[in-house]
């Protein structure tokens, strides 16, 4: 009795190398490429949402200034306006930035002894 040409392993391994499963395995099994990966994925992420949310703040803000001169609804998206650089003139986060720099300090002070 011959043996077949192909064994079933041999196949089963062939059809992994064809999915990329081999591959997938050694990604998961590398940490450096894991994390390198992962970071490069929230850069982009972050980025993504920054220049999202800029352009929809611009957009919405450009639309608004452009509603004002409507006779009727005018006056509303004027308010709004006025509310909105209100806000962003009042807004003012330096007292919590000085607050951050003089506990980050402190705690270099307690590690460093």
């Amino acid at each position: 009795m011959q043996k077949p040409d192909k064994s079933p392993d041999r196949e089963v391994i062939k059809a992994f190398e064809a999915a990329g499963v081999i591959d997938y395995l050694q990604y998961l099994q590398s940490g450096k490429s894991l994390m390198w990966i992962n970071f490069k994925a929230g850069v982009a992420r972050g980025l993504g949402i920054t220049v999202g949310a800029t352009l929809v703040l611009g957009i919405t803000i450009w639309i608004l200034a452009r509603l004002v001169d409507l006779p009727v609804i005018g006056e509303y998206f004027e308010q709004a306006m006025l509310y909105i650089n209100e806000y962003t003139e009042n807004t003012n986060y330096n007292a919590e930035l000085i607050e951050i720099t003089e506990l980050l300090q402190e705690i270099r002070e307690n590690t460093e002894q």
